[in-house]
């Protein structure tokens, strides 16, 4: 008896670990083919080109690309007088808070003339009417904090009009200073 009980427990041990394995087997199988199995693909494009001024066209209609050239045009400013004195002044806080590093030679010295044309120019650029001035050490020194040396008996400033009131500029510092009413 215990032979037949033996043999029942092992047929019984036999189908229990074909059962495991059927459903292990299952299972692994299964599993790969649950899984589904994705690819991503991403493909992103840039395009770009580099422009050194925008050049600015009005038409008529809207039109739906706007592609930009790499031709520069010159157009001619309309040059006017500065509107009041805060424009003048938010006009040259602006050109003095841009540093320039000169490099000169012996030769080419940078002085007081090179500074107002280069304002001159610059105003001119950005639409405003500045002229270019010398004026004698004493009447410098009258209108300007910053007082000029005995060896030098001339200096170059610039000149701007604001209605009928005339400013001096000194254009190493951005001093302004008032030179006259017209009327």
């Amino acid at each position: 008896m215990r032979n037949k009980s033996n043999s029942k427990i092992v047929k019984a041990l036999a189908a229990v670990t074909i059962l495991v394995l059927a459903f292990s087997i299952g299972a692994c199988v299964g599993r790969d083919r649950a899984e589904p199995q994705t690819i991503l693909v991403t493909e992103t494009k840039i395009h770009y080109q580099t422009v050194e001024k925008p050049v600015i066209q009005y038409v008529d209609k809207p039109i739906p690309v706007v592609e930009y050239s790499e031709r520069v045009e010159r157009v001619p400013v309309e040059l006017r007088n500065f509107n009041d004195l805060d424009e003048l002044k938010q006009w040259l806080e602006n050109k003095m808070n841009i540093t320039t590093i000169r490099l000169q030679s012996p030769a080419n010295e940078v002085d007081c003339d090179d500074y107002a044309r280069e304002m001159q120019n610059t105003a001119l650029a950005d639409g405003y009417i500045v002229s270019f001035e010398v004026m004698g050490r004493s009447e410098y020194n009258a209108l300007f904090k910053n007082k000029l040396q005995h060896s030098q008996t001339l200096h170059a400033i610039n000149l701007a009009i604001i209605g009928n009131d005339i400013y001096y500029i000194e254009p190493q510092t951005g001093e302004i200073a008032f030179a006259v009413h017209l009327d």
